[in-house]
């Protein structure tokens, strides 16, 4: 029986560490993904699409002719690690695939520039190693007239647990997006979406 037990416990363990991988295609598995409280899937998926549509439903791209989005600051004020890009990509990707605007990957904030094939072939410039009428000349690249800028804000707040409840924090997350007219520095369009959770282990600082 003592022989037995090391396998009966290697075998509980392994168990115990079973992967699934959820199917993103079926809704209904999407749905029944266990619930957290930090931010996830279905929370940046919801959240793109809300803020895409009412984007879209404001009017304000028929107000800026041919409008091009600069990606600004996306300040993430959470108590978690995440790159802001899970929210933004989303959205960009809606906008552009909408036909309604287009997104500049080359404008630089903050020295940062998405596509650096975009700088990197202008700096061949002048190289005698390339064939210089198949380098793109000066006074191309198109500015963005808008810029979508946002914060994503957490907070947490204790709850009082009765008998035979487990719960004990409720968790607010608030993401809020602006796009603004580069030109006159008025914002054309901005929201808010909330997402309120409630559970144990909240994350924290």
């Amino acid at each position: 029986m003592k022989k037995l037990l090391p396998f009966a416990l290697c075998a509980a363990l392994i168990g115990c560490g079973e992967v699934r991988v959820v199917d993103l295609d079926d809704t209904r598995e999407v749905e029944n993904m266990q619930h957290v409280m930090e931010l996830e899937y279905r929370d940046w998926t919801q959240t793109a699409e809300d803020m895409t549509k009412s984007m879209l439903a404001s009017g304000a791209f028929a107000r800026v002719k041919n409008p091009v989005i600069g990606i600004g600051e996306i300040k993430n004020d959470t108590m978690q690690r995440f790159d802001t890009d899970i929210l933004t990509k989303k959205i960009r990707t809606t906008l552009i695939n909408s036909g309604r605007a287009q997104v500049s990957t080359a404008f630089e904030n903050n020295d940062y520039a998405e596509d650096t094939s975009t700088y990197a072939v202008r700096a061949a410039r002048g190289d005698d190693e390339y064939d210089q009428t198949t380098i793109v000349q000066k006074g191309t690249l198109v500015a963005p007239n808008l810029s979508l800028s946002g914060k994503m804000i957490q907070r947490n707040m204790k709850l009082q647990s009765g008998w035979f409840s487990s719960v004990d924090t409720r968790v607010e997350y608030y993401l809020q997006m602006t796009l603004t007219d580069i030109k006159t520095g008025l914002s054309v369009w901005e929201d808010e979406r909330p997402i309120i959770k409630e559970g144990d282990h909240a994350p924290t600082w």
